[in-house]
C-alpha cells in the first residue's frame, strides 16, 4: 500500500564518515520524492568519538540542518538528529555532546562489540550452531545494557544481526533464541516511552526485508510500546525514502495505528492513513 504521508526518520548526509550528499540535496530529493519531512541522524560513534572527530562532524551537521531549513521551511520538516553508536564506550562524550545541542531526535544503536569488532566483521557461517548463539546473547546484553542509559528517544538496529547471521551457509538461522532478552529490552523500551525504530535498509541488501519483523513489533505493542518510528537509514540521495510505505504499513499490520517523528524530543504522531 502506498502511503501519502511519508517521514524518513533515519537518514545520514555526508557529515557522517559514510553519508555521500550534503542535506541540501538530501532535501531536494526528499521534496521530489513527496516526503513531507526526514531526520537527519548522522553517526556519533563513541569508540570512536576523537579518532573519527565525532564533535566537529556533529556540529556541521547541525549548521547544515538549519541551513536548509531556511530554505525548505515551506515544503519540509527537517529534523536535527543524532545517531549515538556504542554510547557506553564513552558515556560521558555521549551524554555530554546530546545535552549541548538543540537535538530534535537522539537515536542509540549498537554495531560493534567492545573488542571494537563489528557484527558484520564476525564470519558465522564459520560458526557452530551454539557459538552463533552465544554470539547472540552477548550482543542482546550489550544492547539491554544500553537501552538502560536512557539518554536517547529511539532504539535503532534491533534485530541488526539479522542482516549477518543469515548467510547463504545458514540462511533460515533465528534470532528466536533471544526472545527472552529482546523482551526485557523492548519491555524496557516501553515503560520508559522510548520508541521502536524500523528500519527498511535491509530491503536493499541480500536480505530482502524490513527489521525488525512483525512479530518483534507485535510484542513491543503488546508490552505497552506506544512510538515507532520509520527510517530507510539512507546514506546518499538514492536511498532517502526508500520502501517507507512497506514499513509503515508493517507498522500497521502489527497492530499501530501511528507511527512518529520527534521535535525538540518529543514525539509527533503521524496517523497511518
Amino acid at each position: 500500500m502506498y502511503h501519502q504521508k511519508r517521514f524518513d526518520g533515519h537518514v545520514h548526509s555526508d557529515c557522517s564518515p559514510r553519508g555521500v550528499d550534503s542535506v541540501m540535496s538530501l532535501c531536494e530529493q526528499a521534496v521530489h520524492r513527496g516526503l513531507f519531512g526526514f531526520a537527519v541522524t548522522d553517526c556519533c560513534d563513541c569508540d570512536r568519538f576523537d579518532e573519527m572527530q565525532f564533535a566537529e562532524r556533529v556540529r556541521e551537521s547541525i549548521y547544515c540542518v538549519y541551513k536548509a531549513r531556511s530554505v525548505f521551511e515551506d515544503s519540509l520538516i527537517i529534523s536535527n538528529g543524532i545517531e549515538v553508536g556504542q554510547p557506553l564506550d564513552n558515556i560521558g562524550k555521549a551524554d555530554r555532546i546530546i545535552n549541548n545541542f538543540p537535538f530534535d531526535i537522539v537515536a542509540a544503536s549498537v554495531k560493534k562489540y567492545p573488542d571494537g569488532r563489528k557484527l558484520s566483521e564476525v564470519n558465522y557461517s564459520e560458526l557452530s550452531e551454539n557459538e552463533i548463539i552465544r554470539h547472540l546473547e552477548y550482543y542482546y546484553k550489550l544492547l539491554y545494557e544500553t537501552v538502560k542509559w536512557e539518554n536517547f528517544d529511539v532504539l535503532s538496529q534491533l534485530t541488526l544481526p539479522m542482516r549477518y547471521v543469515n548467510s547463504e551457509s545458514a540462511p533460515y538461522f533465528s534470532i528466536r533464541h533471544c526472545d527472552d532478552i529482546i523482551e526485557a529490552i523492548l519491555k524496557k523500551l516501553a515503560e520508559d516511552g522510548k520508541a521502536l525504530e524500523v528500519n527498511t535498509s535491509a530491503m536493499r541488501g541480500k536480505l530482502n526485508m524490513i527489521l525488525p519483523p512483525v512479530r518483534y513489533l507485535r510484542m513491543f505493542r503488546e508490552l505497552g510500546g506506544e512510538f515507532i518510528t520509520v527510517g530507510s537509514g539512507a546514506h546518499s540521495c538514492s536511498s532517502i525514502g526508500s520502501d517507507l510505505s512497506e514499513g509503515i504499513s508493517l507498522v500497521n499490520e502489527a497492530g499501530f495505528s501511528s507511527y512518529c517523528y520527534y521535535e525538540k524530543r518529543k514525539p509527533v504522531l503521524i496517523n497511518i492513513d
